[in-house]
Formats: structure tokens, sequence, C-alpha cells
């Protein structure tokens, strides 16, 4: 398996999307394994290493034991909420894309988790793609179920692990971490729960009925089945009885009804309907034949001398225009006698006929006025109400129209009501005919509850014995399998038998394995001045003890904080080897309990060389600018993770703590 890139996108964190390109190069001849992730605590490295196995795995990430209930609260919890808006956003997702070989051939996968709010709760899509094509016809659970076979996850904890894991490790006195590793990496905890499965199903056989007690129990029920198809006999004649006494009623209204309607019935039924018609036509033609005396009282009529209305709103228009010029010209008069006499005793006789002169000329344009007559003598707000006087008839007149088309579709309506009304018979002639109908009626809606009724009964007592029958198949089946009891205990106690064989050797052989590679694994990562620790593990019941090179078994107590930590490392790494799987390694800061000559160690025997990829997630002060420079020849990228407090959000950055650029 080969991660190729990791989104990840409002997660935690990580606001909006971001996307890592987890793929070694190769350069200069040589495969750069590692992907180095360098931030302070809070800044998200734990994030990437969740965020992978969220993935792959949804709720498992969290542990076997962890309820539907607590993994919607923990989606929703990983949901991004920024601080400067104070809002959290409505979704969110983690994408995988990776390759994987099975049998031989390479397969590109993209897996994609998504999951929003839906009201208090939380709706999750899993999508998983194979060589970008969607895998059709799974649903959620068989596109989890896929993904567990592909990588199962008790063998992806050898591979993503982070320092708790190896503090447990580390720490662990009784060697029940070391034991559940071990089983996982076997599939001896599958096997475990298997056999618990026949276990509990011999205690299941071993406690079910005797073949006399099954036949009471089989007598009771047939009994039982009797009596339901009994009763629904007895429904089944009531309905039709009733359904035959419809019948003959329903005959009956039918022929009556025939009787009114050959006396004209079916006009005197909607007698009522039509006088209320005729009533409401009356008010309504009322109504519209005010309205148009309204209107043909108002400016209405106007609007019939269309042409007239023309000609004179162009009249006025001219007669506007014209008063306009004559008070220009009127100014331009006044003010001519104004200046010559100012000008007569200032100016020679010679330039004051100059100026005049030019005046004149001015004033030539109106010189005919005056031979124009002003038919109306009006001002432009007098003219303005003429205006909408015009345009209040030409509204008023279609309103007219449409008022008199309505009047006519009334008339028209009120004709057709009349005519309806003269072909009804007198209601007092066919009045006990219509009681009589309605009686039938009533009679018949009636008969309709009682069937309605006992059919509802017989549905039961049809519901009932499909139950019981299906009881009795179940009953048969026990019975059945009764004989073979015995047969089926044996199955499982042989079935048991296998299985404590299986692990056996499966366990004998394995753990010798891992003996050997913890052995090579432990010398790699400990310094000269450690002691030489090797392992011996019981196949039988898992315990482990350390011994030294010259065959002392020690206490894990015996060993230096130092030591702790190496051993753990090299505990994981053996089972990683001894899985046989080619899986990356995610590694969360690792170093963090180590002392610099332990540090190195691992720096130059185990990062470099533990898998195909490897990704470290580290602090600054894990692995600083000393090992950094160390680890360069193996690096293929870095990211910088940087967390903003106010924003309450991560900054990405390709590079490391002392070279980085923005991410793209």
């Amino acid at each position: 398996m080969l991660i190729k890139e990791l989104t990840l996108t409002d997660f935690r964190v990580y606001q909006g999307k971001n996307s890592f390109n987890l793929t070694p190069e190769k350069r200069e001849g040589k495969t750069r394994p590692i992907i180095l992730f360098g931030g302070l605590n809070g800044a998200g490295k734990t994030s990437i290493l969740l965020g992978v196995r969220l993935a792959l795995y949804g709720r498992l990430c969290l542990g076997s034991a962890v309820s539907q209930k607590r993994y919607d609260e923990f989606l929703l919890d990983a949901i991004h909420h920024s601080r400067e808006t104070g809002r959290s956003a409505n979704s969110s997702s983690v994408e995988l894309k990776f390759t994987y070989a099975k049998l031989g051939t390479e397969s590109q996968y993209h897996v994609k988790r998504e999951w929003e709010r839906k009201g208090k709760g939380v709706k999750e899509t899993l999508t998983v793609l194979e060589n970008d094509t969607p895998i059709k016809g799974l649903s959620y659970e068989q596109a989890q179920n896929f993904l567990n076979e592909l990588i199962p996850a008790g063998v992806s904890d050898l591979f993503f692990f982070d320092g708790e894991k190896i503090a447990q490790l580390a720490d662990d006195s009784g060697g029940i971490a070391l034991e559940q590793s071990i089983k996982k990496l076997l599939g001896l905890d599958v096997v475990e729960r298997l056999s618990g499965d026949l276990t509990v199903l011999n205690r299941n056989l071993a406690k079910r009925s005797s073949a006399q007690e099954m036949q009471a129990q089989i007598d009771a029920e047939q009994t039982k089945l009797m009596h339901c198809r009994k009763q629904a006999e007895i429904i089944r004649q009531d309905i039709s009885t009733i359904l035959a006494q419809r019948a003959e009623l329903q005959e009956r209204a039918k022929r009556l009804q025939k009787d009114i309607d050959d006396r004209g019935g079916h006009f005197s039924t909607s007698r009522a309907q039509l006088e209320g018609k005729l009533s409401q036509l009356h008010s309504e033609r009322d109504s519209l034949t005010s309205e148009i005396n309204g209107l043909i009282s108002d400016a209405a009529p106007i609007a019939l001398a269309e042409d007239f209305c023309r000609r004179t709103k162009e009249q006025i228009e001219q007669d506007l225009q014209l008063q306009g010029l004559l008070q220009e010209y009127r100014i331009h008069n006044g003010y001519r006698t104004h200046l010559e006499g100012a000008l007569d005793s200032k100016l020679a006789p010679d330039s004051l006929a100059i100026v005049l002169a030019e005046m004149d000329k001015l004033g030539n344009s109106h010189q005919d006025l005056e031979s124009q007559t002003l038919v109306h003598d009006l001002t432009p707000s007098q003219a303005g109400k003429i205006y909408s006087a015009f345009e209040d008839a030409r509204r008023q007149r279609q309103d007219v129209i449409k008022l008199f088309d309505a009047l006519e579709r009334i008339e028209a309506e009120l004709d057709e009501i009349g005519a309806s009304l003269a072909r009804a018979p007198d209601d007092s002639l066919i009045a006990s005919d219509f009681e009589n109908l309605q009686q039938l009626q009533q009679k018949l809606g009636r008969l309709d509850a009682e069937i309605e009724s006992a059919r509802a009964k017989g549905k039961d007592a049809a519901n009932e014995a499909v139950e019981i029958a299906r009881r009795l198949d179940r009953l048969y089946e026990t019975a059945a399998k009764l004989s073979d009891q015995k047969r089926v205990i044996d199955y499982v106690n042989n079935a048991n038998g296998l299985l404590a064989d299986y692990v056996d050797q499966t366990a004998t052989a394995k753990v010798r394995d891992l003996e050997v590679q913890f052995t090579e694994c432990f010398a790699k990562l400990a310094r000269k001045e450690d002691m030489d620790l090797q392992i011996q593990i019981n196949p039988k019941t898992f315990h482990v003890e350390l011994l030294t090179g010259n065959g002392r078994t020690i206490a894990k107590d015996e060993l230096s904080a130092g030591e702790k930590q190496i051993f753990a490392i090299a505990v994981l790494e053996a089972l990683a080897k001894t899985s046989g799987r080619q899986l990356p390694m995610i590694v969360d800061t690792p170093l963090g309990r180590l002392d610099s000559e332990h540090r190195t160690k691992l720096i130059e025997g185990y990062f470099p060389i533990a898998s195909h990829q490897m990704i470290v997630l580290s602090t600054d002060t894990e692995v600083d600018e000393s090992f950094y420079s160390d680890l360069s020849p193996d690096i293929s990228r870095a990211y910088k993770l940087e967390y903003d407090s106010k924003a309450g959000a991560t900054r990405v950055r390709e590079g490391y703590f002392w070279h980085q650029k923005e991410a793209s």
C-alpha cells in the first residue's frame, strides 16, 4: 500500500480544503520514504493520523467498543469551528487516495468520508472509487466492510500509531498490551470471538426444549390456528350476507332515482341553487349598472370625441408656446426702450443707432408674433388639468367597455337560469320520493360501515393465522433439528478443537519469527551502552519474558526510560515485519521521551528503513535542526503546521521549521 494524498476539509483545526501530497519522491536514483510534518502541540499533527484512520475505518478508528451515539458526537465535534466568525461549518470530510496490490495487480483507490449536520444529529456518507470508478452496489456497511477486508483495523494498529501507543507498550509491565498486539497480528482476536460464539451456540443447544415439550407447543398452536380459521369463515359469511342486502337496496335506490329524473327531479334538486345564483346575478347586474352610470356621468363621454380631444391638445400646446414667445418679445421691447433712454445722453447719435440696430436684429425673429392669434389663453396649470381630464376620459372609456362586456355575460346567464327554473317542477310533487331516496342512502351507508368493520375483523383474524403458521413453521423446524442436536454439538466441539490447534500452530510459528525480528530491531536501535535485549514469548499464554544477552531474565523495571521507549518501538517494528504486509507507517510524536542518543539511533536506523513510506509527525524539539539535517537525504517533502489561536485554525506551509513556503 502507498498513500498518495490526504485531503482534510473543515476537519478539526483545518479550515477549508487542505490537501497533502504524501507520495515519496525518487531523487538521484534513490527513493526518499519520509514525509515529515512539523508543528507545535495543538497544531493538528494528531489530526493527520486521525484523518487517515477515520477515512479507512469510520467508527472503528475510535475503538471496537465505541457506540454509534459516541461516534456521531465525535463527528459533530470534528467539524471545524471558526473563532473569528464564531460559526461552525455545516459539513466536513476526509479523503484518502492510495494504491494497493491484490493478487499481483495494483489498483488505485479513492476513499471519501463526508458528514454534515442534520438538526441535532449527523448524516455520514462513504464513497469508494477503484481506478477512478465508483464501486457500484455497495451500501454504507458493505463499503466499510470492503475497506476493513482490504486493510484490517487490527493490523493497521501496528503501522499507524502515536506516542501514546509507544508509551503503552513501554510501560506495560504485565505484558497485556503486547499480548493484544500479537493477537491482532495473528488474527487470534477474531478466532477468540469465533470460539466464544461457538461456545454460546453450544450452551443454547443444551437449553432447548425436549421433543415432548415441543410437541405440546405444536398441538397448542394448531388448536389456535383452527380457531382463527373458523372465525375467518364466519366473518366471510357475514360479509356475503351484508353484500346481498346492500345490492338489493342499491337496486331500489337506482329505480327511485330514475323515477325522480323522469319527472324532472334532476332540475328540482338544484332549484334552490339556481334561485340563489339568480339572486346573486341580479345583485351583480345592479352593481355593474351603477358603476356604468357613474362613469358615464363623469369624464367618459369626452372620450367619444377622440379627434376633438387630440386637436384641442395640439392647439393648447401651440398657444402655450406662442404665449412664451410673446412674453420674450415684450421683455425685449421693454429692455430696448430702457436702453435707448439710458444711452441717449451718453453716446453719440451714430453710436446709439448702431447699438439699437443690433438690438433690433435680436428681435427680428419676433416681428410676426403680433399677427398670430392666441386661441386659448391658458396657464400651464390649467392646460395640465385639461390634459388630465382627457386621460381620465380615455381610461374610463376602457372601464366602461369592460363593464358592458361583464353586464352582457350576466344577462346571458340570467336568461339561462330563467329557462332552467321554468323546466323545474314544483318541489312538493316529488318531495316524498326525495325523502325515500335519502332513507335508502342512509341504509346503504350503515351497511357499508358494517362491511368495513367485518373486513377489519377478518384481516385481524387472517394476520393472527399467518403469525401462528409462522410460529408453527419455526416449531417444526426446531423439532426437526432436535434429532440432530447431538450431531451439531459434536460439530461445535470439533470446531473448537480445530480452532485451538490452529491457534497453537500459528502462534508457535509466528511467535518464533517475532522473537527473531525483535532481537534484530532492538539491536539496531539501541546504544552501545544499552543492554543486549531479547524476548521470549509463551505461544499459549503470550506471556513475554525479557532476556539479556547472557540469557538472564530481567524485569521491565530494570530498563531505563530510553530503553523502554526503544523496546516499544522495536516491538512495533518487529510486529509490522512479522505481519508480512507492505503498509505505510505513520508515527505521531515518537521521540518525546527519548534522549538525544536514542533519538539519533531512531533517526538513523528506523525512520529511513522501517517502511517504503514513513510519515512522521513531530515537534521542533523532537526533530530539531540537527536531526532534520540528518534526515534530509531521506525526506521527500515536509510540511509545517502553524496554529493561529485567534482564528482557531491551522495554516499549512511546505517545508519544515527552518525552510518553509505557503502550501499550494
